[in-house]
């Protein structure tokens, strides 16, 4: 992918000396050396390859794409399998705080529905009314 020469290989080009692509060659060989898409482009559309020896062309690209073999590939280990025990959480649970129906009647009398409503989002109660709310609240915490 680096600037390199070309060398055209064609029988007709092989003592070529003139201008052709854009690009001046003399005895076949370019006189410049060339950006990767120009060499690219010159392979292409006849033989042609750079002076280390290499075919540039896409064609060249995609049939070198089997170069690389099984016994090449290193795979890498997989960790040691740990058994978990079931049953058990790896996460500590979070402390719910139950609410008793008189300190929730005062949370609504201060605050109204939108203090019962924060409670009851953590607990996923829903509900239009007050009394509802606080119902739901007890329900959802496992009775009063």
């Amino acid at each position: 992918m680096k600037p390199a020469k070309i060398h055209l290989l064609e029988p007709q080009f092989l003592g070529y000396t003139g201008i052709l692509c854009g690009v001046y060659f003399k005895d076949g060989i370019s006189v410049a050396e060339l950006p990767f898409l120009d060499q690219q482009r010159i392979c292409a559309s006849m033989r042609a390859e750079t002076i280390d020896g290499k075919n540039v062309s896409p064609s060249a690209a995609f049939s070198n794409r089997n170069e690389l073999v099984a016994d090449q590939i290193v795979e890498p280990t997989a960790p040691d399998i740990v058994p978990m025990k079931r049953g058990v959480a790896n996460e500590e649970t979070k402390h719910v705080q139950r609410f008793t129906r008189e300190e929730l009647e005062s949370i609504a009398d201060c605050e109204g529905i939108a203090g019962l409503r924060q409670i009851g989002n953590t607990l996923g109660v829903k509900a239009k009314g007050i009394v509802e709310m606080i119902e739901g609240i007890l329900k959802a915490q496992g009775g009063e």
